[in-house]
């Protein structure tokens, strides 16, 4: 009894100390969105700052300084973009490569692999000829599709791992009753891959809200610059704002946070199902 009462207890304590170390830059950024400069820029600033000395002026004065609701707004519309076109082809791609046995599924799942490899620096170049010939740069539409580009790939192979866990006899016995592939993969594939999705969303989301080298090749009209263009404005050629710069930063994480915690009852659902078969 002894003996387990000391393992929970070094199990907990590793979990609070490897919490406490990932939680760290999100505490340091609010302790320095919420402190002036001179308290913060100090040869040894403190990690538990007095109260007296905080204030929210910093977050009121992004709010009046820069354009963060549009910033929003531009950010919000080309993520659910993304994450809706990215879903459907991601879905439909990775059905595809676990179930259709047509020859050279692997090449094609080692392909995508190879191809999400690949940095953006090296993408945005051809993204950028292509979207200037058809008329498309400085648009929602080529930041969207140049998203799409980025994260099909490993989506791709993240849905063909989950369909693969699934017993093809489920389809099958759907056949029997009169469903065509398509029927069975709605009605019966899909809603068994939900944990699979959330996942592909929360990838998709986050790979769209954080993306800032497309963001800022292929749209140069401020009224249309993503939020993480929005914050490399607060760096300026001899001084950064460092209050208003994490400020706009811890506003900028909190809807992926939001979407996080609606999508993660499904993630858990999916791990618990997946334990219990084991």
């Amino acid at each position: 009894m002894r003996r387990t009462t000391i393992d929970t207890a070094l199990r907990t304590a590793l979990v609070l100390a490897s919490a406490g170390l990932l939680l760290f830059p999100i505490y340091w950024m609010l302790v320095t969105a919420v402190l002036p400069s001179e308290k913060v820029l100090t040869m040894s600033p403190s990690l538990l700052p007095a109260a007296a000395d905080m204030s929210l002026d910093a977050f009121a004065g992004v709010v009046d300084r820069k354009p963060v609701l549009a910033w929003f707004v531009n950010s919000g519309l080309v993520t659910v973009g993304s994450v809706a076109v990215s879903v459907v082809i991601s879905a439909l791609a990775g059905y595809s490569l676990s179930r259709f046995n047509l020859g050279g599924e692997q090449i094609m799942g080692y392909a995508l692999l190879v191809s999400r490899m690949l940095p953006g620096t090296l993408l945005v170049i051809p993204l950028y000829i292509m979207f200037s010939r058809v008329g498309m740069i400085n648009s929602f539409a080529a930041l969207i599709l140049a998203n799409i580009v980025s994260i099909v790939p490993f989506s791709t192979w993240m849905m063909k791992g989950f369909y693969d866990g699934i017993p093809a006899e489920l389809e099958e016995a759907a056949s029997i009753d009169g469903c065509s592939w398509f029927m069975a993969f709605r009605r019966v594939v899909l809603p068994l891959t939900l944990p699979g999705l959330a996942a592909v969303s929360i990838y998709s989301a986050i790979l769209s809200w954080n993306e800032y080298v497309f963001a800022r090749t292929l749209v140069m009209d401020q009224g249309k610059w993503m939020f993480t263009v929005g914050l490399a404005s607060f760096v300026g050629e001899h001084s950064v704002d460092w209050s208003s710069l994490m400020a706009a930063g811890i506003i900028f994480i909190v809807p992926i946070l939001i979407f996080f915690f609606i999508l993660e009852p499904f993630l858990v659902k999916g791990m618990t199902q997946g334990s219990v078969k084991g």
